[in-house]
């Protein structure tokens, strides 16, 4: 199990590597998007380092929406999709594998990018630290949300449209909770309580999403 868990996961981390388009372009957009509020807002010291989590956090959770879309779409348009589900090892443990690689190949490259996105929006460098570890606890929930969300829709057309509707309800929380870590070091505050928090969903969503991504997917394809 552990030998299949680790091949399919160096093996789908150089499936994403080798394409430009799922870990180039998500690091282009989120520079971009991020920068077009600092030129709106003039780059004003103030009020730019007052908005920048919750600009960082909504730039990450849109960049992260878009890489998951594509997870199972490549796999099934190759008509490979069908061997994982009939592969003798356990679906859910191969979605697990699928979903770190994801967040390996996807979402670390952007988490590396934060500090030097914090600096250009004024953070301090703690700020800038918690921002970067608010992010770094809080993004596998949203990966793993996202990859259940991407086996519900995946046999819909246009599913891009009807998973963004259906996910970012459920990244609201997610977002609340890392923007307030950061917000909360304005007044003084040590936000123990959002990462805390922010683990467990993480945890809760690594315990539980395979399972239920598993469960959509041979629902989809059936």
């Amino acid at each position: 199990m552990r030998s299949v868990f680790f091949s399919c996961l160096s093996h789908d981390i150089k499936v994403i590597m080798r394409s430009r388009s799922q870990w180039v372009h998500p690091i282009i957009f989120f520079i971009i998007f991020i920068s077009l509020f600092g030129i709106g807002l003039g780059f004003n010291t103030q009020s730019l380092a007052m908005v920048s989590p919750a600009i960082i956090w909504i730039a990450f959770l849109l960049t992260s929406l878009f890489t998951v879309e594509s997870l199972f779409r490549c796999e099934m348009e190759q008509g490979s999709l069908e061997q994982l589900l009939l592969s003798p090892h356990p679906l859910w443990w191969l979605i697990l594998s699928k979903s770190i690689a994801l967040w390996i190949a996807s979402c670390l490259p952007l988490i590396l990018v934060i500090p030097f996105l914090g600096l250009a929006m004024h953070l301090s460098f703690l700020e800038n630290s918690f921002l970067m570890l608010s992010v770094l606890v809080g993004s596998p929930a949203l990966t793993l949300v996202g990859v259940v969300g991407a086996a519900l829709t995946i046999a819909l057309p246009r599913s891009g449209v009807f998973l963004g509707l259906l996910l970012l309800p459920l990244y609201i929380p997610i977002l609340i909770l890392g923007e307030s870590a950061v917000v909360s070091l304005f007044s003084n505050q040590w936000p123990q309580f959002q990462l805390a928090l922010l683990g467990a969903i993480s945890i809760l969503a690594l315990t539980f999403a395979p399972h239920a991504a598993a469960a959509a997917l041979k629902v989809a394809m059936d």
